[in-house]
């Protein structure tokens, strides 16, 4: 049997250096995309209307970028492939490392099983049919065991995964019912290529009213709700 993995204090030291690098790497692949698969995903996951991208808030707009930069495919490849063939790393650098993790991202639907506080979450993946730990210090504080469900891109680090920063709530049973029933039942692609079921389960979550319990900023605390809607 596998023995699970124990985070220690020098992971999370890692993760937490991994992470900030995240940030910077994103912002310079955000750079990349074309204003055509911000329009084609945003109407694809329901946020595009009457011709104007319209965000339920500013933390929506993450989850937007998160789809174009992964889920967006032309000649059979996404915005993070044409990024790394167009400016390949120095190899042995971690901003090298973390871009192989991202050229490795799998979209998971997680259901949390137990918490290493301070550190991240041991979860089920019910899309995949696995088990990870998550490395992450915030969603260890929150996320209750047994109850919390997240809908997520995770890239690799080793033993180890993380989220690329813009996951959704699952807030009832139903709502992961539903997309795994509509993928098992080959509901229509969104947009064509590999990025389709992802984008299915976004558009389920955020019609399910996923939007209403997202802050990443600081997931402890949930924002006063905005009864402005962000227009792009």
């Amino acid at each position: 049997m596998e023995t699970p993995f124990t985070p220690t204090p020098q992971d999370v030291e890692r993760y937490r250096k991994l992470r900030a690098l995240t940030a910077d790497l994103n912002e310079q692949i955000m750079k990349a995309i074309p204003r055509r698969a911000l329009d084609e995903v945003g109407e694809a996951l329901g946020m595009r209307r009457d011709g104007i991208l319209v965000f339920d808030s500013m933390d929506m707009m993450s989850v937007l970028v998160d789809c174009c930069l992964y889920d967006w495919f032309q000649n059979g490849k996404n915005v993070v492939q044409r990024y790394a063939e167009a400016h390949p790393p120095k190899p042995g650098t971690d901003e090298g490392y973390l871009l192989q993790a991202c050229l490795q991202a799998k979209y998971r639907m997680l259901v949390v099983q137990s918490a290493v506080a301070g550190a991240g979450l041991y979860c089920q993946d019910v899309l995949n049919n696995e088990g990870l730990f998550l490395m992450d210090v915030a969603l260890s504080q929150s996320a209750e065991s047994g109850k919390a469900a997240l809908a997520t891109r995770t890239l690799p680090l080793g033993e180890y995964w993380m989220t690329s920063g813009a996951g959704l709530p699952i807030n009832s049973k139903k709502t992961a019912l539903d997309a795994l029933a509509q993928i098992a039942g080959g509901k229509p692609q969104l947009l064509k290529g590999p990025g389709s079921v992802a984008l299915l389960i976004v558009r389920t979550c955020l019609a399910a009213g996923a939007a209403d319990h997202v802050s990443y900023a600081n997931l402890a605390a949930k924002p006063e709700k905005s009864h402005r809607r962000p227009r792009s």
